[in-house]
């Protein structure tokens, strides 16, 4: 039964005395209108009103307002990073990953930034490009994506860089390698929650507060994320990765409605 109908009902009026279609056909209509037969009651037209502002207003939730996270594969194009085994360098783990991360992100209602979508799109992609991509989309969270050979387990970083008060944040020029200072607070609230709950999903993970370009520079709450090996499975493993973005999933879901989930004028070059 389409909702409209079932409203009317709900109201006590029943839809085949009144010709107030608005409802079930507002889809065609650019902007819906009244329409009235002659047996139609004022109960009902008042129904029909209610109906043409509701859908409206449902039709402007567009994916344009959904919060935003940016996710960077680190390494890309001729920079493979570290080699996991013989045959599988770092950037085709951390592409991989985001891509699964996206698509879980997407379902739950976010929009997703990714610096780069195959390892061969970032054979262009400078750090400070990445950098600047992250600051200029308004994201509530970024995540660096990495991956070890040999480091067991999930790792989570945040910027070893000194805390700044929020509040100070603007009053003077921000130094492009410091522009993290006055969001180390969040962040290191984000890598809490995103601790959390990866602990639940029965996987190890640690915090750690670490010097690293691609964090410091960022205008927005970051982490950067390592996939180290888990008993015989390697960063690579797809049951693996799965288990680890649908927690990291599930905690930025939590996370955007935090009020810690803030954006801001991104530093830039």
């Amino acid at each position: 039964m389409p909702w409209t109908r079932a409203f009317f009902l709900l109201l006590g009026i029943p839809t085949e005395e009144c010709g107030v279609f608005i409802a079930e056909n507002a889809h065609r209509w650019g902007s819906p209108t009244l329409h009235r037969q002659k047996k139609c009651s004022k109960p009902a037209l008042f129904a029909a009103a209610v109906a043409a502002v509701l859908l409206p207003a449902a039709r402007a939730q567009t994916p344009a307002q959904a919060p935003i996270i940016l996710l960077d594969a680190a390494h890309g194009g001729p920079d493979t990073g570290a080699r996991l085994t013989e045959k599988l360098p770092e950037r085709d783990v951390t592409i991989a990953f985001a891509n699964r991360l996206q698509s879980l992100l997407i379902v739950r209602g976010f929009k997703v930034v990714l610096t780069h979508t195959t390892p061969d799109d970032a054979a262009n992609l400078t750090g400070d490009g990445r950098v600047e991509l992250a600051n200029r989309s308004g994201a509530i969270a970024c995540l660096t994506l990495h991956a070890s050979g040999n480091a067991a387990g999930v790792h989570i970083f945040t910027s070893a860089l000194p805390e700044t008060e929020p509040a100070l944040q603007g009053s003077k020029p921000v130094l492009w390698n410091e522009a993290q200072a006055p969001w180390v607070t969040r962040s290191l609230r984000l890598a809490s929650e995103l601790q959390a709950a990866i602990s639940r999903s029965h996987t190890p993970v640690t915090n750690h507060r670490t010097w690293l370009a691609a964090l410091d520079s960022l205008t927005c709450p970051a982490v950067a994320i390592e996939l180290g090996p888990l008993d015989d499975a390697t960063a690579q493993d797809p049951t693996y990765q799965q288990r680890v973005a649908e927690a990291v999933a599930g905690a930025l879901l939590f996370w955007r409605g935090h009020p810690n989930a803030v954006t801001g004028a991104g530093a830039v070059r």
